[in-house]
């Protein structure tokens, strides 16, 4: 299980953003051992999740990772639930709603729909979000089996984005307990000085957080009323989109959901 958990967290360090890593750079990125990340893949790549480059000796992700989106889309079509509520959630709050998936020490974007107004967030669908410094990640992190957090917390750097990025791993460990109880994530500047974002984790059949769905406001405009329209409308999708997608809701979100409704 140890070398299956380790090969997982290789896979998960590619994204849009960083699509080919050399040997090293990803035994370093990982903190393997070069001997044992290149064993790694090497397995990977004789069942088609990895390839080299014949020519640069880079790798990147497989084609087998294609048979596998295809049956899941076709059985659970979760990109076209998300963006049909995606839709649904900008003509509530006027502002740009996005969708991203867990990937390693990141979140990767599936989805994003901006509000026809003139000024709103953009979301970069190539840039992967880092955990600690956005909505979305915090969303997922809040909601993470405890034995994964600590590792995370134990190899992950909190690379600061503005001067409100959390690099505390205690503060971060508070604000992650703070978000388990409301149900909802909040970055306030944290990851762009213009921008403040509210997430909810979207849960599997087995209640691991696997995304988030967020919204995404100029600073400017954002205040206590916003929070509160935002944050009924964000989760309420992560429910539905959870339902939807056969995956099993969290307490702690149902227990948000039905403070609201109360």
């Amino acid at each position: 299980m140890q070398t299956v958990d380790k090969a997982m967290r290789l896979l998960g360090y590619f994204s849009a953003a960083m699509p080919e890593f050399g040997l090293s750079e990803l035994a370093r990125r990982a903190r393997f051992d070069k001997a044992g990340t290149r064993r790694l893949l090497v397995a990977l790549t004789k069942h088609g999740f990895i390839e080299q480059d014949p020519h640069t000796r880079r790798y990147r992700l497989g084609a087998a990772f294609l048979g596998f989106a295809h049956i899941r889309e076709a059985t659970r079509p979760l990109a076209s639930i998300v963006q049909s509520r995606l839709e649904a959630m900008v003509a509530e709050t006027g502002e740009t709603a996005h969708a991203s998936l867990l990937s390693g020490d990141q979140m990767t974007t599936l989805c994003i729909v901006e509000p026809r107004r003139p000024t709103r967030v953009s979301v970069d669908p190539a840039v992967g979000l880092p955990l600690h410094a956005t909505a979305s990640g915090l969303a997922c992190l809040a909601f993470a089996p405890q034995a994964w957090l600590r590792e995370y917390s134990s190899r992950a750097l909190l690379r600061r984005y503005t001067a409100r990025t959390c690099v505390s791993t205690r503060r971060l460990r508070a604000m992650l307990v703070e978000i388990r109880t409301r149900g909802y994530s909040l970055a306030d500047r944290s990851f762009d000085d213009e921008v403040v974002s509210i997430a909810a984790p979207v849960f599997d059949a087995e209640r691991r957080a696997f995304a988030a769905i967020s919204v995404a406001s100029i600073a400017s405009r954002f205040d206590r009323t916003a929070e509160r329209r935002i944050a009924g409308a964000v989760l309420s999708a992560a429910a539905e989109i959870t339902e939807t997608s056969g995956g099993a809701l969290h307490p702690a979100l149902a227990a948000a959901l039905a403070g609201r409704r109360a």
